[in-house]
C-alpha cells in the first residue's frame, strides 16, 4: 500500500452517481400501483352506474305493470296477466273471445309510457255443448217475480260505486258485475234495463240526469266487456227524480246514488227517461 493514498472504507470500485437502483425500481412500482388502482377505481364506478340504471329501469317496468295491470282490471279483464320488458307491455292469459283480446290492445297501448304492445292472449275454441236445466213451473208473472228477485240480489246497489262525482267504477264494484254477468250468461232470454240514480244535489238543472246516464252506460260496459251481448242491456240515467229515501242526511243521500237492474218482459220497454231541464243562465 502507497503513502498517501486514501482509504475507502465501504471497499474499492467507484461511487454511483445519482440515485441508486432500488430507488428507481421503487419508483417505478409505486407508478404501476397507481395505475393499476385508477383502473380499478373507474371500473367500479362503470358498475354502479350500471346497477343503478338497472334498479331505476326495473323500478320504471314495475310502476308500469301494476299501472297496465289496474287499467285491464277496471276494464273487466281480469285474467290478462301483464309483464313489460323495455316499455313493452306483453299480454298473456286467455279471454273469451277475439273482441276482448282487441280491446285488451286498446287498454295498454292508453297507458302513459307504453310505447309497444304484444298480444298473446288466447282465445279458446267455443265448446258446443246441450244443457239441461230444471225451471219451476210457474205462471207468466210468477216467473218474471222470480227472475227479478234474483236479478236484484246479483245487482244488491250497494255493490256498484262509483268515484266521487264521475262515472268510474271502483274495484270493489268488481265482484258484483261479475255475479251480474254470470247471472245473465245463464239467463240467456232476459233483457235488462240499467237505472242509474243520484241524491239530489247538483249545480245546474240536468247534471244529474247527466251524470246518472253516464253512470248506468259504464255498468252497461263492464256487462259488455264480460260477455253479455248489447241488444240485452239497455242504459237508463233518471237523475234524482226516483229516491228511496230522504236527500237531507248523510245516509239517506247515499241510498239515493245507487244502481238498479229491472227486468223486461218481451211487452215492455222498460222506464222512460225523465225529460231533459232547461240550462239556467251561469250554467
Amino acid at each position: 500500500m502507497r503513502s498517501g493514498m486514501p482509504i475507502n472504507p465501504l471497499g474499492s470500485g467507484r461511487q454511483p452517481f445519482g440515485k441508486p437502483r432500488n430507488s428507481f425500481l421503487s419508483s417505478l412500482l409505486t407508478k404501476r400501483n397507481i395505475l393499476i388502482a385508477l383502473i380499478v377505481f373507474s371500473f367500479l364506478i362503470i358498475v354502479a352506474i350500471g346497477q343503478r340504471n338497472d334498479s331505476e329501469q326495473k323500478d320504471e317496468e314495475l310502476g308500469l305493470t301494476a299501472s297496465v295491470q289496474e287499467s285491464m282490471i277496471r276494464a273487466g279483464l281480469l285474467k290478462v296477466e301483464i309483464q313489460v320488458i323495455d316499455s313493452t307491455v306483453v299480454i298473456d292469459g286467455i279471454v273469451e273471445n277475439q273482441e276482448l283480446k282487441e280491446a285488451a290492445t286498446r287498454v295498454a297501448q292508453a297507458q302513459p309510457g307504453v310505447i309497444s304492445v304484444q298480444n298473446m292472449l288466447k282465445v279458446p275454441v267455443p265448446k258446443t255443448q246441450a244443457t239441461t236445466t230444471t225451471v219451476p213451473d210457474l205462471p207468466a208473472n210468477q216467473e218474471d217475480l222470480l227472475l227479478q228477485t234474483r236479478l236484484s240480489a246479483a245487482g244488491a246497489s250497494s255493490g256498484i260505486q262509483f268515484e266521487s262525482g264521475g262515472d268510474v267504477l271502483t274495484l270493489e264494484s268488481i265482484p258484483t258485475l261479475e255475479r251480474l254477468a254470470f247471472f245473465l250468461s245463464n239467463e240467456k232470454e232476459i233483457k235488462v234495463q240499467i237505472l242509474g240514480h243520484t241524491d239530489s244535489d247538483e249545480k245546474c238543472p240536468g247534471d244529474n240526469l247527466v251524470l246518472s246516464q253516464r253512470r248506468a252506460e259504464a255498468v252497461r260496459a263492464q256487462l259488455l266487456a264480460r260477455g253479455i251481448e248489447a241488444e240485452r242491456l239497455i242504459a237508463t240515467g233518471m237523475g234524482h227524480t226516483d229516491p228511496i229515501a230522504d236527500n237531507i242526511s248523510k245516509s239517506g243521500k247515499a241510498a239515493n246514488r245507487r244502481i238498479e237492474f229491472l227486468l223486461i218482459t218481451k211487452d215492455q220497454q222498460g222506464i222512460p227517461a225523465p225529460a231533459k231541464s232547461e240550462t239556467q243562465s251561469g250554467c
